[in-house]
């Protein structure tokens, strides 16, 4: 486990106990507030929301994602190259309480906590019975696994792509590139003795040696 995944896994698990109020939740609240910027998102259904605060407090919401939205959240994964059937401790989890493999009937999200045995695991998820709690799943209800670090990893190697294929534009004196100062401190003497020849008739003997003749 990254101390990435170990941080957002701290952050989560202190916030186990934590209920709505009301019909309310502080995650869905942030998430109106923060992230969609809009109202409706107070009295929603938080358990991705939890996951994307979660993610926010610990400065990795580029590599988890913000969503309120499950589906959507594990096709993010999908598209970032960081989604698979492996669990991993800090991996964001996703569920289908109709036991289906299908990403479009995701129904809830939660973080992996720990891996317990092949098919069991320790979650961490908000929205279950109106709190955070920690669960033992096992993988029947499991469609798959988004992986935060993957992401992270993935979005370095585009950034390391991009600064290789970028020009480097040349330092001041670069012996590749003419100095335009110094190119025009050579061509001041040239341009003198020109105008002079030109004025006195003598251009013509200047320029003969630079013409070649026609062969006869």
């Amino acid at each position: 486990m990254t101390t990435y995944s170990d941080a957002l896994l701290k952050v989560a698990d202190s916030q186990l106990g934590y209920a709505e109020v009301n019909g309310a939740s502080k995650f869905g609240e942030w998430f109106g507030t923060h992230v969609a910027k809009k109202p409706g998102f107070k009295d929603a259904a938080w358990c991705d929301m939890f996951v994307s605060w979660a993610a926010h407090q610990t400065g990795q919401a580029e590599n988890v994602g913000q969503f309120a939205w499950t589906p959507d959240h594990a096709k993010w994964f999908q598209k970032q190259g960081a989604w698979g059937s492996t669990p991993k401790p800090g991996a964001v989890v996703f569920f289908d309480w109709g036991h289906s493999k299908n990403v479009n009937a995701i129904d809830h999200v939660g973080l992996v906590k720990s891996v317990i045995s092949d098919t069991e695991i320790r979650t961490i998820e908000g929205n279950i019975s109106n709190a955070v709690v920690s669960k033992i799943r096992d993988h029947d209800t499991i469609v798959g696994y988004g992986y935060p670090d993957q992401v992270r990893e993935n979005q370095a190697k585009a950034v390391a792509a991009t600064a290789q294929t970028k020009p480097i534009p040349p330092m001041p004196g670069d012996a590749s590139t003419p100095d335009p100062v110094a190119a025009g401190a050579l061509l001041l003497p040239v341009a003198l003795i020109f105008a002079y020849a030109k004025k006195h008739g003598n251009l013509h003997r200047i320029l003969s040696p630079l013409v070649p003749r026609a062969k006869r």
